[in-house]
């Protein structure tokens, strides 16, 4: 009797261990592999008991499920379990290959990612903005101590400039004035070519982010280049005498300007006389301001070019652009004074063009005209855009021009209205009257050769010629840099003639008015040595090839990150897509054999139902 209820107890134990044999273990199926196997073991372990207890009818079902478990398992009782595993083993390997594979993609994807959004800010940047440009011209920039303050203000002389010089020569004065001639003959002596070395001295920069300075020139004659020898004697007007005349008739008190009438008649005798060029441009000893100075410290010399010759006597105020490139190079100040005080209109007294040295590079971008202040003339002049031009062999520049009426009337050019001194009596078009800003002298600039002026200031003479591809300013700018990097700065000094008391008998011929020209000058650029030309192609095609390729390199790299990160979700949308339809197709097998299982189970169990 204890052995038949131990019998039942251990067959509880293993119905609870392993199931009922027919119900239980097939409620709570999984798909897995392992389960199979677990449910064939507890299929054989009830076959088992029931043998030792002598049921064989009983087993039957269980031989019946566990011969259906094994064929499910490939049916070999031997191999069955080595299989299973293998199988276990190979799909949780390729399980991880796929997920390593899709985890290497994503990190891929991840790279791709971080190069679209930093090419994409590159192409923003490189093609929306200007801070690239801005960059490179921070390169301009005068702020104290840096390397391009250095080259300012202490330059390399191979860029030194060329001051090219022309005097008019009066080969037939006096036959005019004895009415043996016609016209008055002038001949145009030269260019005499002087190599101008230009440095900053008394440097000083201010809080404000400008820097004052002035000008120190020295000049080398160059012979060779020369049309004419510095020494040829040339006959010029006698500026001085005719100057004092014009100085005397201001005297108001008569007993002063008779004995300074007479002084000045002792003194200088001919309204024209010879001279060597070398003295007539840079300065000789003159009996007339001699007499004048006796008795102050002013120079006795005389020289049309003297002031340019050493330390300028005018200092300049610049922007050094360090606050805002777009001010670079504007002259604030002239001499101290934010304002001229020359002329009568505000307008015409700022003097806040640029040095002709350099322009600011927001201007020259747009095209907009340029502003320069011409210390010779004592005011700013503009320069307007004409042209795109290719110069020294291939190199890009922005071609400027002064305009025609620059140094038109009021009638000609309205916006020259306050610098006519006297509007009674303003000049004919194509001649200033600076003479405020030379001391009183009746200095009168113009282009050369009168160029674009009104023919009736020269009807009495006879060499003048005007033509524009000679006689008229222009200057060739680099476009990123706004610096000239060719041209010709291009201005006539002439006299207007003052019939005094004191010459009146000596020029009857000439009318009062009548301007003298006396000489012109042009400032060019320096020789282009191979050096320079190279500092020129690296400044342009250089920073050109850099910009572009920036540009250009991170379109590139946007279009094709994006085109990337684009496959990249393809590919692992593709993958995940073959892996989901064949785990789809395993487990509708998986899902065939436990129904075929099921099925064969059901079946033992209602024969197992009729036998019993």
């Amino acid at each position: 009797m204890m052995g038949h209820k131990a019998e039942e107890t251990l067959g509880r134990d293993n119905q609870n261990e392993c199931g009922d044999g027919v119900t239980t273990p097939y409620e709570d199926r999984t798909q897995d592999y392992q389960d199979l196997d677990e449910e064939k073991e507890c299929l054989d372990q009830e076959q088992h008991h029931c043998r030792e207890n002598g049921k064989n009818g009983q087993c039957s079902s269980g031989n019946g499920k566990a011969a259906a478990v094994v064929k499910y398992s490939r049916s070999d009782s031997s191999g069955k379990k080595t299989q299973s595993l293998f199988e276990i083993v190979y799909e949780i390997i390729k399980e991880k290959e796929q997920r390593t594979k899709e985890m290497g993609t994503l990190i891929l994807l991840g790279g791709m990612a971080l190069l679209f959004i930093m090419s994409l800010t590159g192409l923003f940047v490189m093609w929306f903005t200007q801070y690239y440009n801005n960059k490179m011209l921070e390169n301009l920039i005068l702020s104290k101590d840096s390397e391009t303050t250095k080259s300012w203000i202490d330059p390399n002389p191979k860029y030194d400039t060329f001051l090219k010089v022309h005097i008019f020569n009066y080969t037939n004065i006096k036959d005019y004035l004895e009415y043996k001639a016609d016209k008055i003959k002038v001949e145009d002596i030269g260019p005499l070519i002087y190599k101008e070395h230009t440095t900053k001295v008394n440097v000083v920069h201010n809080d404000n982010y400008t820097v004052t300075f002035r000008d120190h020139r020295t000049y080398q004659f160059l012979r060779d280049r020369s049309s004419h020898d510095e020494n040829l004697s040339v006959v010029v007007p006698n500026v001085p005498f005719l100057a004092a005349s014009q100085e005397i008739d201001k005297i108001s008190n008569p007993f002063t300007r008779s004995i300074s009438m007479t002084t000045v008649r002792n003194a200088g005798r001919h309204a024209f006389y010879t001279l060597k060029i070398k003295d007539y441009l840079w300065g000789y000893r003159d009996p007339i301001l001699a007499v004048k100075n006796t008795f102050s410290r002013g120079n006795s010399y005389f020289g049309l070019l003297k002031n340019r010759k050493g330390t300028s006597v005018d200092s300049l105020q610049i922007y050094t652009g360090e606050d805002d490139i777009r001010k670079f190079s504007k002259i604030t100040q002239f001499n101290g004074k934010p304002l001229l005080d020359f002329w009568t209109d505000e307008e015409c007294n700022r003097i806040d063009g640029s040095d002709p040295s350099m322009f600011p590079p927001h201007v020259v971008e747009t095209r907009e005209p340029l502003s320069v202040f011409l210390q010779v003339l004592c005011r700013k002049i503009p320069l307007h855009f004409e042209k795109e031009v290719t110069i020294y062999d291939n190199i890009d520049a922005l071609r400027y021009r002064t305009p025609l009426n620059v140094f038109g009337n009021p009638e000609d050019n309205p916006n020259n209205t306050c610098y006519c001194q006297n509007t009674k009596r303003c000049m004919p078009s194509g001649v200033i009257n600076a003479t405020k800003c030379y001391d009183d002298a009746p200095i009168y600039p113009s282009f050369p050769h009168f160029f674009s002026g009104d023919p009736i200031i020269y009807k009495d003479f006879e060499g003048i010629e005007p033509k524009q591809e000679l006689h008229q300013t222009y200057a060739d700018v680099h476009p990123r840099f706004a610096f000239p990097i060719s041209g010709a700065s291009r201005i006539q000094i002439n006299l207007a003639l003052h019939k005094g008391e004191l010459v009146r008998d000596k020029v009857k011929r000439l009318e009062d008015g009548t301007i003298l020209p006396l000489i012109w000058i042009e400032i060019t650029s320096g020789d282009f040595t191979p050096e320079i030309l190279d500092t020129l192609y690296a400044s342009t095609f250089g920073l050109n090839l850099i910009e572009y390729s920036l540009k250009y390199g991170t379109l590139l790299m946007s279009i094709v990150s994006f085109s990337l990160i684009v496959a990249g979700f393809y590919y692992l949308a593709k993958r995940r897509e073959e892996y989901q339809m064949k785990n789809e197709k395993i487990l509708s097998a998986e899902l065939r054999a436990l129904q075929n299982v099921d099925l064969t189970t059901a079946s033992l169990s209602q024969l197992q139902q009729q036998q019993a």
